[in-house]
Order: structure tokens, then sequence, then C-alpha cells
């Protein structure tokens, strides 16, 4: 599987999780859910900021979308830190994931559309299967570091 088909795939498994989310009023489901999500979106930007990131810098056009991916890591992870700090008991803490989610879309949708197409374009086939190799080996050792 090529870095992008990967990336891809997890953002998959993330609005798959929101949509769990969405339909869940249950309070430990909720939890168990939202601890899933919280897991899946820190291993994914470790990835991306370990792996693709310092890649993509030197495809034509990426620096600024790169700088943004950055910045929208930070706000994502500090917006899963505020809901961790809510029972999910209260009807704030699906406010709040709601809020998440719409942040984390729409940053997926940006991704999808403005930065993987340019990365493609700028990495032939044999390196676009390296990132992908370098993106899972990434993946397995953060997520021990990462789920309790």
């Amino acid at each position: 599987m090529d870095g992008i088909e990967s990336l891809e795939k997890d953002h998959d498994r993330i609005r798959s999780l929101f949509s769990e989310l969405e339909g869940t009023t249950e309070p430990q489901e909720l939890q168990d859910s939202f601890d899933k999500l919280g897991n899946i979106l820190t291993i994914h930007a470790e990835a991306e900021e370990q792996v693709l990131y310092p890649e993509a810098r030197n495809c034509e056009g990426t620096a600024e979308l790169i700088d943004k991916g950055y910045q929208e890591h930070d706000k994502g992870d500090q917006m899963v830190l505020a809901i961790k700090s809510i029972s999910s008991n209260e009807a704030e803490f699906k406010e709040k994931v709601r809020e998440l989610q719409e942040f984390m879309l729409n940053h997926l949708d940006e991704e999808e559309n403005d930065l993987f197409p340019r990365v493609r374009q700028c990495m032939n086939d044999k390196k676009m299967e390296q990132l992908g190799t370098q993106l899972q080996e990434t993946k397995a050792n953060v997520a021990p570091k990462v789920v309790d």
C-alpha cells in the first residue's frame, strides 16, 4: 500500500469512529469510542509529522499546507485533551466531540484535496511505496506508547 493510500485508510477509520460517536448515547460506549478515536488521531498525526510532512516539503507548493497541518494537529490534540477532562455522562462531552469532528473532518478534506494530490504528483511509485512502509513502521512504533 502506498503512503497516501495508507493515510486515506486512516482518514476513513477516523470518519467511521466519528459516525459511531454520533450514533451512541450510552456513556461507556461513548467513552470507549472516543478513547479509540483519540488513539488513532494521535498515531496518525505522529506518522504524518514524522514521515509524510518532512518528505512532502520537497514537493512544490506544499510548505504552507504542511505548516497548517502541524498547527491543526496541535489544535486537534488540545481539543482531544479538553474532551478527556469531561465525563461522557455530560451533555458537554457530545458537544465538544461534535466540534472536534467538524474541525478534524475539515482537516482531513484539506489534506485529501490539496496536500495528497501534490505529494502524489511529485513522487514516483517506488517513493510512494517507501513512504507507505515508513508510515506503517512509524505507526507500529508509536502505537504502544499511545494505547494504554
